[in-house]
């Protein structure tokens, strides 16, 4: 009776670790301190990174400018004068029967001050089967969404009343 548990017990061990692990889990950081973020910026420059063996900021370029954006990329002494923003990106890969992306991390930044404008991060604990190109394509995408906003409402609660009397109202 209890060879026939072990088999069955295995199984569940490993469904319960690896059940949920296996998806795309991007997180935007929008700084609050910078209003613009970069989504009314159009020309933006990837830096290179001279690690990078699997041409990521050409990736990057290629998903900026399938925005309508005009991107190019290099080394920080071929930086075109007229840059509105840096893109600076982190990455790492596992190797499994393959190479794949399990974390890359994108930061604009002005290019007077470094001051970030926007970040997003993408990191995966199993290997996505997706195509490094769409992945780029999708994290440009969250880039772009993470301009801060007002934080979120919560259905029920109690606002403060925007004029500023210090009354609440309720919603």
């Amino acid at each position: 009776m209890k060879t026939a548990r072990l088999p069955l017990l295995a199984f569940f061990g490993s469904f319960l670790l690896l059940g949920g692990c296996a998806s795309f889990d991007a997180d935007t950081d929008a700084l609050i301190f910078h209003k613009q973020g970069v989504t009314k910026l159009t020309r933006f420059f990837v830096l290179s990174n001279l690690n990078d063996n699997h041409a990521l900021d050409r990736r990057i370029v290629e998903a900026l400018q399938a925005r309508g954006l005009t991107a190019d990329s290099g080394p920080m002494t071929m930086m075109p004068d007229n840059t509105q923003a840096v893109i600076s990106f982190q990455d790492r890969w596992s190797w499994d029967f393959g190479e794949h992306l399990v974390y890359l991390k994108l930061s604009a930044c002005s290019p007077d001050s470094n001051e970030i404008l926007a970040a997003a991060t993408f990191s995966a604990t199993i290997p996505l089967k997706e195509p490094v190109p769409q992945m780029v394509g999708r994290l440009v995408a969250r880039l772009f969404d993470s301009t801060p906003t007002a934080p979120p409402v919560h259905p029920g609660a109690d606002q403060a009343d925007p004029a500023g009397t210090g009354k609440k109202r309720a919603r």
